[in-house]
């Protein structure tokens, strides 16, 4: 009888043992476009889809290829970080062709034609349209997504890339800070708002690397160990942006050396490949 109880004192630390419902993560790919100066940017997790921008219009044949090499039928998020035409230029295209369920966009309302053809294409489709400021979350297949910018005072300059959509991606351990073309005014706000927020393993350089952005305290304060750069030979990323990543010892991938940068993450582990030009 003795060794009958403590059997059943032994079956719970056996079945606690097991590895935790839910630790473990799906892989997850980040597909960084070579687009030029411009981003395109797709996120695969299982069959599920979401994007970050749409490169200009004359990078649909480009979404299109890529789209058909991971078997994109439809997208769960579309997000239009800032309203120029190197970021949505292509996006009424990825609506009308891959119907993602909701389109996440800047407030700053803009009267340029690429703008008003994204909305067209998103009432059309019947797509969910929603404005993301500071302070907003929304969640993709097991990653968090929180808004760092903009908030209203960003929003009061009327200027698009101070008006760029910050997001702060965390799967598991891993943590991936996309800034769009925000700039050095933005990156001063964010840091009166947030310190440890700001510590991530990859982060998606501001503004294609332009001088504009990217400043030295702000680097220090991402601890990042990674950083890509969207960027094309027609704009190359800025000399001081480029000394300033080095300066931390962060491993650097540039789509105008690199091509495609695709970056894969399972919430523990980061690891890049490129495509070459």
């Amino acid at each position: 009888m003795k060794k009958f109880i403590l059997l059943l004192m032994l079956i719970p630390l056996v079945l606690c043992s097991c590895t935790t419902p839910g630790t473990e993560k799906e892989e997850m790919t980040v597909y960084f476009a070579d687009v030029g100066k411009a981003d395109l940017i797709l996120i695969k997790c299982g069959d599920k889809y979401g994007l970050i921008d749409a490169g200009y219009k004359s990078n649909r044949d480009k979404a299109d290829e890529i789209m058909e090499q991971y078997g994109v039928k439809t997208l769960q998020f579309a997000l239009a970080t800032h309203n120029d035409k190197d970021h949505i230029g292509g996006m009424a295209h990825i609506i009308e062709k891959y119907d993602p369920e909701t389109l996440y966009i800047t407030p700053l309302v803009s009267e340029e034609k690429q703008y008003k053809n994204m909305l067209e294409a998103a009432s059309l489709k019947g797509t969910t349209v929603k404005k993301l400021k500071k302070g907003d979350k929304f969640t993709f297949c097991g990653a968090s997504f929180d808004v760092l910018s903009p908030d209203d005072s960003l929003l009061a300059l009327k200027n698009e890339n101070e008006s760029s959509v910050v997001l702060k991606m965390q799967y598991g351990k891993n943590s991936v800070l996309f800034m769009g073309d925000a700039q050095i005014k933005s990156e001063e706000v964010i840091m009166k708002y947030y310190t440890k927020e700001l510590s991530c393993d990859v982060i998606k350089i501001g503004h294609h690397g332009s001088s504009k952005a990217s400043s030295q305290v702000f680097l220090s304060k991402t601890n990042a160990k990674y950083a890509v750069i969207t960027t094309g030979d027609e704009e190359p990323a800025a000399d001081v942006t480029l000394r300033s990543i080095a300066s931390y010892g962060m491993k650097v991938y540039n789509t105008d050396t690199d091509g495609d940068i695709i970056m894969k993450i399972d919430g523990t582990n980061i690891s890049f490949t490129t495509k070459g030009k």
